[in-house]
């Protein structure tokens, strides 16, 4: 590592877009994702930055220049290669095209044809050389990217949470990746919500709780300080303890207006009502207001000129079949115990189903196929087109202990059960669940691994008018996974792929 520092990043803090039209209006901020959040990185330095993948993606939009920040600066002359595999799920070109593309960016056209022609000698590459982007897995995308990154000439390489959609066979070739940047000279930036790839591979590491830096420093002391938070918080018992766990950083990324700073621009001459407002979103929303207002009237003139000619008229438009792909379904027990053939199954358990006839389900109960009736169930396709989200965009409508501490939380789902049983606090389990002492969050079990996890939902009707839900019960696809709400119950199910 050479002492010249590539990128500097001073300060940045960034708050969402309040959901409220009046404060929109006025120009005010949502709360704080980010919180002055200053680090420097230099020539063949691999700086490890640790948070959950929200505050990751905001960061990594900062830093590429693709999101302005609401206070602070990032000082940079180097050209910056960002990956991230979320970024391009939904690339619509063929593979030969991405590449091309995206190298295009960052070299001359003779050195960008050169490592086109390199990356097709890649067995990887030329199998999917035609094949659009969004038709290829998470970890193929992800190969992709680590490829690419051999060929570009960027001076610094930021990948965001690339090691999560890497198997266990990838992690030679993400470390080669990793230290073949460092001994070019290039600047890395891993953003991980993992520790793994941060503590064998960054030479400086940075700890981001609740959008602020809560380590700056080696990364032996940030993993033994990280450790012991963990261990902390794992000897909760209540969701007493769990509200005072780290009360004082939670309340320092409080609502925006409480911040000596108050993301605010203003000069201190500014002193009108006027000067407080938003002007741009005003004139907008009077644009609209003016072009509803005439399509209002465009529409009764057609109506009061043409009604009566298409009265009687009436057309019949099939409905689309939904179609569902009955290869894997499961349906999810949603009473507190449920007997199948004589196995008593907990609330949350999810089930095979062979078929379904109306109200009547076919379970698979170890191989043995089963009827029983449907009420007792919520239908679960994997293949069926739910409505798409976020896990975040879920969160202000799960219980706030899920809420605040989720990355704990979920960070066991696909693990062995051990995890749970001999990690953490509980006051019941079983073979196929268990339940945390105090706190609202179950686990259930399948086949020795922990398939998925409940805790309550809150605010429902907030949720199906954000989202334009119709039905009481709703699955949601998930970049990661699935959502389902248990809406009689009041409880979510979540399901980490």
């Amino acid at each position: 590592m050479q002492n010249i520092i590539l990128l500097r990043a001073l300060n940045l803090t960034y708050a969402k877009e309040s959901k409220k039209f009046m404060d929109r209006m006025l120009g005010r901020e949502g709360g704080l994702l980010l919180k002055d959040v200053t680090f420097h990185l230099y020539k063949g330095e691999v700086l490890g930055i640790f948070s959950d993948y929200r505050t990751l993606n905001y960061l990594k939009e900062m830093v590429n220049g693709s999101l302005d920040p609401k206070k602070g600066r990032v000082k940079t002359d180097s050209s910056i290669l960002s990956l991230d595999v979320l970024d391009h799920t939904s690339h619509p070109h063929p593979l030969n095209i991405f590449v091309s593309e995206m190298l295009d960016e960052y070299m001359q056209a003779d050195e960008a044809a050169e490592a086109v022609e390199q990356l097709w000698s890649h067995p990887l590459f030329r199998k999917y050389w035609n094949t659009p982007v969004k038709e290829m897995n998470r970890r193929e995308i992800a190969l992709v990217l680590l490829e690419m990154s051999n060929v570009s000439d960027a001076e610094i390489i930021l990948y965001c949470n690339i090691y999560r959609h890497l198997g266990a066979q990838d992690a030679t070739v993400f470390k080669s990746t990793i230290n073949g940047q460092e001994e070019k000279g290039r600047g890395v930036l891993l953003l991980e919500s993992s520790m793994e790839p941060i503590e064998s591979l960054a030479n400086y590491f940075l700890w981001l709780s609740y959008g602020q830096v809560r380590y700056d420093g080696s990364v032996k002391q940030g993993i033994m300080e990280y450790n012991a938070h963990m261990k902390k918080k794992s000897q909760l018992k209540s969701v007493d303890e769990e509200a005072h766990f780290d009360i004082e950083w939670k309340r320092n990324l409080d609502a925006s207006g409480k911040y000596a700073h108050g993301l605010k621009r203003l000069s201190r001459k500014q002193s009108g009502l006027i000067d407080t407002l938003n002007m741009r979103k005003i004139i907008l929303s009077l644009i609209l207001m003016f072009t509803m207002l005439m399509a209002s009237i465009v529409i009764f003139m057609d109506i009061s000129f043409t009604g009566s000619a298409n009265t009687g008229q009436e057309q019949t438009v099939a409905a689309p079949e939904e179609e569902e792909d009955n290869r894997i379904a499961y349906a999810l027990v949603t009473e507190e115990n449920l007997e199948v053939n004589g196995e008593s199954y907990p609330y949350m358990s999810l089930l095979q189903v062979s078929d379904r006839s109306g109200e009547t389900y076919t379970i698979l109960d170890d191989g043995t196929p089963v009827e029983m009736d449907g009420s007792s169930f919520i239908y679960f396709n994997p293949a069926s087109l739910y409505p798409e989200t976020t896990l975040e965009a879920l969160l202000p409508y799960t219980d706030e202990v899920f809420e605040n501490n989720y990355l704990y939380y979920s960070r066991v789902l696909n693990g062995g059960t051990e995890r749970v049983t001999d990690e953490m606090n509980l006051s019941a389990s079983s073979a196929r669940h268990a339940e945390l002492s105090g706190i609202p969050i179950s686990y259930q079990f399948k086949d020795g691994l922990i398939f998925s996890m409940s805790f309550p939902a809150r605010n429902m009707e907030g949720m199906y008018e954000a989202f334009g839900i119709t039905t009481e019960d709703v699955i949601f696809r998930l970049p990661e996974g699935y959502m389902i709400l248990d809406a009689s119950n009041q409880t979510w199910l979540y399901i980490q792929r």
